[in-house]
This record gives C-alpha cells, sequence and structure tokens, in this order.
C-alpha cells in the first residue's frame, strides 16, 4: 500500500516552519509522505494530490479543504493555540459547528483549550481534541546546544507589522477602520522607543545589535540599518527558529509580545519598552496574553535607566512570576517534558491507521514538487518579497541542527526535567 499523503500548511514563515519540519520529518520517519505548503500552492496540492490529511492553523481554512479534498482528514494545528476566551478556536468553532463536525482532530496547547471546548461546545463530541502542548517550545526543550551558546548581541524584537508589512502594503492598509487606530498608533510609538534606544546603544556603548522582525514584516524594511550610523553595529535576524536566536542574546529589548515564552523559559532577562512608549495600558486591552510579557521585564521609566539595564554587565538576572509559570502550563503544557510535536504525529497516525484511504488518483509527489519550483520561480519574478511570507524547499535553507533536534525528540532527551523550567544541570549528548 502507498504510503500516507500529508499536507502541512506552514502559513505564515518564520513563525510556523520550524516545528512543520520538525512534525514532516518525525511523520516520514514513521512511513508517510508529506509535502509543506505555502499560500502559494496549498490549493494546488488540495487539488490534485488527494491527500490523507491536511494539517492547518486557522479554522478558517476548514472549508476550503472539505470542498477541495472531501476524503480528506482535516486537522487542526493551531498556529496560535493560547489565546483567551473570546478569540480561542473554541469560540470560533462554536460560532461555526458545520466546520467542526467536518473536523477529523484538533492538536490544542494546554489543558486551557480543552476547558475552552467544554464551555463553548458542552454537547459535542470531542474526543477529536487532542492535547499536544505548544510545538514551537521544542525547539527549546530538545536543543542542549542553546544552554552553552555565546551570548553576543543586544536584541530587539520588532512588532511592526502594520508599519512594515512583509508584502510591502502600506500602512494606511491598516487603517480602513477607524478601530484599528490604536494598534498602528501602539506601533508607531514603540518603534520611536526601539530606534531612541539603538541610537543610544550605539552613541554610549560598544555593544552590538540584533533586531528579530515580527513573522509579519518584511526584513527589506530594516536595510537602513546597513549604513550610515548603524553600519557594522546592527544585524536583521530573520531565521526561522526563535528560541535559537534568543538563546544568543545578553538581553531582549521588546514591546509586548508573546515571543517572551522562549526568553522566559530560556533565562534570557527582557527589558520592556512599553512604560517609555507610554503604551502599557493600550497593548493590555489590545493583546492581553502578550502583556503578560509585562509581568517578567524590566520596565524602565527612563532611557537613561534602560542604558544602564542594557549596559550592566553580567546581563541583568530574569525575572520569575508564579502567574507566568501558571499559564505556561496551562495554555502551553510546559510542564510536560515529552514532545508536542511527537504527541502531534501519533495522534495523526493513528486516526490515519482507523480509517479508509481516499479512493482516486494522485499526481506524484515528485512531480507536485516540480510543478511548485516553476510555480515559485514565476511568482518570485512578479513578487521579489513573496519569500518573506511563503515556504519553498529550495529557497529555504533548513539548518543542519534541526536533525538533532529531530533525533533528541525521538529518543525522549528533554533538556528540562518533568515539572519545571529548570533545565538539566548538564543535558543529554544529542
Amino acid at each position: 500500500m502507498s504510503r500516507y499523503r500529508i499536507i502541512i500548511r506552514a502559513f505564515t514563515l518564520r513563525r510556523d516552519i520550524a516545528s512543520s519540519v520538525i512534525l514532516a520529518r518525525l511523520l516520514e520517519r514513521a512511513g508517510a509522505q508529506v509535502i509543506i505548503a505555502s499560500g502559494r500552492d496549498f490549493t494546488r496540492l488540495l487539488r490534485n494530490w488527494n491527500p490523507d490529511a491536511i494539517l492547518i492553523n486557522t479554522v478558517g481554512q476548514i472549508k476550503r479543504c472539505a470542498e477541495l479534498a472531501p476524503n480528506a482528514s482535516i486537522i487542526l494545528w493551531p498556529g496560535e493555540g493560547a489565546q483567551p476566551l473570546p478569540s480561542s478556536d473554541a469560540t470560533q468553532l462554536a460560532q461555526w459547528p458545520e466546520a467542526y463536525e467536518r473536523l477529523s482532530l484538533a492538536l490544542l496547547w494546554g489543558p486551557r483549550n480543552l476547558d475552552y471546548f467544554a464551555q463553548t461546545m458542552p454537547h459535542h463530541d470531542r474526543s477529536k481534541l487532542v492535547m499536544c502542548g505548544n510545538p514551537r517550545l521544542d525547539m527549546v526543550k530538545f536543543n542542549p546546544d542553546l544552554l552553552n551558546v555565546e551570548k553576543k548581541t543586544i536584541g530587539f524584537i520588532g512588532r511592526f507589522h502594520s508599519l512594515n508589512r512583509y508584502n510591502s502594503v502600506p500602512a494606511i492598509f491598516s487603517l480602513q477602520y477607524p478601530e484599528k487606530r490604536n494598534g498602528v498608533v501602539w506601533q508607531v510609538e514603540s518603534f520611536i522607543t526601539m530606534i531612541t534606544l539603538i541610537h543610544r546603544i550605539i552613541n554610549e556603548t560598544d555593544l552590538l545589535i540584533s533586531i528579530r522582525p515580527h513573522p509579519l514584516e518584511a526584513p527589506e524594511g530594516y536595510e537602513f540599518f546597513n549604513e550610515g550610523p548603524f553600519e557594522g553595529r546592527v544585524e536583521i535576524d530573520n531565521s526561522f527558529d526563535v528560541a535559537d536566536w534568543t538563546a544568543r542574546q545578553r538581553v531582549i529589548i521588546t514591546p509586548s509580545s508573546q515571543s517572551f515564552y522562549e526568553s522566559y523559559v530560556l533565562g534570557t532577562p527582557t527589558i520592556q519598552m512599553d512604560q517609555l512608549s507610554k503604551t502599557s495600558d493600550m497593548i493590555r486591552q489590545i493583546t492581553p496574553f502578550a502583556a503578560m510579557s509585562q509581568l517578567v521585564g524590566y520596565q524602565p521609566e527612563s532611557y537613561d535607566e534602560a542604558i544602564e539595564l542594557i549596559a550592566h554587565d553580567p546581563s541583568v538576572p530574569p525575572i520569575q512570576n508564579d502567574e507566568v509559570d501558571v499559564h505556561l502550563d496551562e495554555f502551553h503544557d510546559w510542564s510536560s517534558n515529552t514532545s508536542s510535536i511527537a504527541r502531534a504525529e501519533g495522534a495523526i497516525m493513528a486516526h490515519l491507521a482507523n480509517r479508509k484511504r481516499p479512493r482516486g488518483k494522485a499526481v506524484p509527489k515528485a512531480l507536485m514538487q516540480l510543478w511548485d519550483r516553476i510555480s515559485f520561480a514565476r511568482v518570485h519574478k512578479r513578487d521579489p518579497l513573496h519569500q518573506n511570507f511563503n515556504y519553498h524547499e529550495s529557497y529555504h535553507v533548513i539548518p543542519d541542527y534541526y536533525e538533532n533536534v529531530v533525533n533528541n525528540i525521538i529518543n525522549g532527551r528533554s533538556v528540562y526535567e518533568a515539572h519545571t523550567s529548570k533545565p538539566i544541570t548538564q543535558p543529554s549528548a544529542t
């Protein structure tokens, strides 16, 4: 019998691709054929590859998958699986019950997500809900090299996708509705704070700076950092794995962002810009879970105080917080030292083993990949920024250490002890 055909939709490149690659390799070792899709080739794969299973990041894709691949299992693997109840997948699916019925599995991040479904859909079948954990945190749990990496730079996290959109759409696009004003104003104030701090670091210290753009930003928007007073002092990081970047920073300076999970569990200290930009209250209203980063970051009230913290050597110690610890367990299942991605792979393969294969022909994988190489070349020629958001296996190079992460997951070599956020003193060798 031919191998299962599985599509993984890596919707947002620099958010989704690291965990998608790890899952793909685990599924391939289990005997499946896997193609990681982007917005460019997703519909084409649904129509022509006759998939056994389709992994999607958002509930909005369920209807399209059901129409174009009616015999496939549709599996929700959330791109953002830790949200407050009003914006959660459970609330969205409660408002769209026919989509929930068509869903075969939902690979949830933490136990609170199960509670949300119990609240919003108490009379629906919840056997399709499988708690797996936050897949992105596997890049921390199963990479012992992060514990000993040299910390060379001061890290800034960008969150300016309304100002610097990945496809170069102007900022006015984000102001189509008056209620979007606060989100754009917050980004403007945060960027002014960031650039002010960068100028002062360059003028008052000899420290090097690394900026990591938001996954919805265009790294090209930061090219002005290659010249003038910034030349030789600032690098722009567009790697796929935020954990690897985080581990290499002496300290991270950031507006409120859910990227704080990696810095928190890695013990990288953070400095919050919200007080300096006078946006603390605004961000708590817009994205309350991102605002939790305020609880674990130093919040200087002046630029002088911020520079003092940044220049301090050794770096300021990280802040621990009980509320954040509880959040990591309830929404991310962090206290388990098992792999979230391995649990997802096991649930997918167990599900497929108990259902009939879809009938009909399928274009061979190699031809689908050739088809997409031609498509990518054409789209990239027309849109040079296409690769900022859309994955292609030939263009985007996956680092070699991902294979070490896969091997550590398979062999159960977690860097962290069970039920704690503390790393094992001497991690197992890869």
